[in-house]
């Protein structure tokens, strides 16, 4: 049986401009144990509020800063004990402290300067929340939260007279962005960024949209991961423009293959729960989608996808079926996984392209296609974000998907 080794876990990185976040609430105490993909802490930024994971099974043995703190990246956090090895993450006596995205300078083994105490009274609310409160100039004291241990979420705000009116995405200091071109994943279809391009195009963004290969109203046969590459290289070329990249899942690998292809047709990058970060996935949910499924199935495998998907009704449910009809994506399945296991990499190439252009990721705290753990993979150039959402972020978080895309 393996022994148990205490590591000292660091305050991570969740934005690329993120210095320091403030400890919002540990959800486990100390000597309480916890089991793999347990939240041990919330965290929150100026951007978001997100929950950090455990990588693996083992007991918290003691908290370093306490709720209300504004903490570095990097800083010491908390000890735990485990039997589990924590990719990343060392022994207290190791040159470690370094948290997804942070930089290569060593943390110290303990916090040796004061930690900023925020007031311990301090309403908890989503960074969003906050956003549409000033928008609007509502006092976040006179709303009721009825979010996560009475957190103010921002259908809370919005729910006050005259914070009806949908959240434009606001960008400051910017004269010219680009284009967004954004790129579906595995048996998704353009039509599935509606929402999200509804958003932005309030925003003054032009966008796009297509069909991949195998896929909607592409007749063009998908017949393994590289014609994805080769057709969105080609596509990307004809653009008038060098474009900011959007990309889904599996879309999300062949994005950044085909950006690194011809980096001049290419902005900036932006992946929603990215496939390839990590070798589990659910392979029950692919298998499904690419065996032709009729619309009884597929009212199971949309649950699995969020709540939005969820929703779908029997027609739209029946034309997905209609879509699939034919095993057209039985062998893009095969090249993507095999069983629960991924069979193509995205970091290796995803910490090339980030060399050369911005490069973010944004996972879904609830997916159940890809683990929300594999945001601990990504390289240190790659600004991580975590939001409320199942599998699909765009579709259940897609005001906070459009923040992220426009901010520059």
């Amino acid at each position: 049986m393996s022994s148990s080794t205490k590591l000292t876990l660091p305050m991570p990185r969740l934005g690329e401009t993120m210095d320091e976040g403030t400890i919002a609430e540990w959800l486990v105490e100390p000597g309480q144990s916890f089991k793999r993909g347990d939240p041990l802490l919330e965290v929150e930024t100026d951007k978001t509020m997100v929950e950090y994971p455990a990588l693996g099974d083992g007991t918290l043995v003691e908290t370093l800063v306490a709720a209300g703190d504004v903490v570095e990246v990097g800083t010491p956090i908390a000890v735990i004990e485990t039997v589990d090895t924590w990719e990343g993450i060392g022994g207290p006596d190791a040159a470690q402290g370094e948290a997804p995205g942070a930089s290569e300078q060593p943390a110290p083994d303990r916090v040796s300067e004061p930690i900023r105490s925020a007031e311990m009274s301090r309403l908890r609310a989503t960074p969003l929340a906050r956003r549409i409160a000033k928008q609007n100039g509502i006092a976040l004291d006179k709303v009721t939260g009825t979010g996560r241990r009475g957190r103010i979420e921002a259908d809370d705000v919005r729910a006050l007279e005259g914070a009806a009116a949908p959240t434009r995405v606001v960008r400051t200091g910017v004269t010219a962005t680009a284009p967004v071109y954004c790129v579906h994943g595995f048996a998704g279809l353009g039509s599935n960024w509606a929402a999200l391009r509804a958003v932005l195009q309030r925003a003054g963004l032009k966008t796009n949209a297509p069909d991949l290969p195998g896929h909607g109203r592409n007749t063009v046969d998908a017949e393994d991961i590289g014609s994805l590459v080769d057709w969105l290289v080609s596509d990307l070329q004809g653009q008038p423009e060098p474009v900011h990249l959007v990309a889904h899942s599996l879309g999300a690998h062949v994005a950044v293959k085909a950006a690194l292809q011809d980096t001049s047709n290419v902005a900036q990058v932006t992946l929603i729960a990215p496939a390839g970060c990590g070798i589990d996935i659910n392979g029950v949910f692919l298998n499904g989608m690419a065996s032709a499924p009729g619309a009884g199935e597929l009212a199971h495998l949309m649950r699995l996808l969020g709540t939005k998907a969820a929703q779908l009704d029997s027609a739209a449910l029946n034309a997905l079926a209609q879509d699939l009809k034919g095993y057209r994506l039985c062998a893009l399945a095969d090249a993507a996984v095999r069983g629960d296991s991924q069979r193509i990499d995205t970091i290796g190439p995803m910490r090339t392209l980030a060399a050369q252009m911005p490069v973010r990721a944004v996972f879904g705290l609830a997916d159940r296609i890809i683990p929300r753990e594999h945001a601990f993979h990504l390289p240190p150039a790659v600004a991580c974000h975590m939001v409320e959402a199942g599998h699909m972020p765009h579709w259940d978080a897609t005001e906070e998907v459009a923040a992220i895309i426009a901010a520059q």
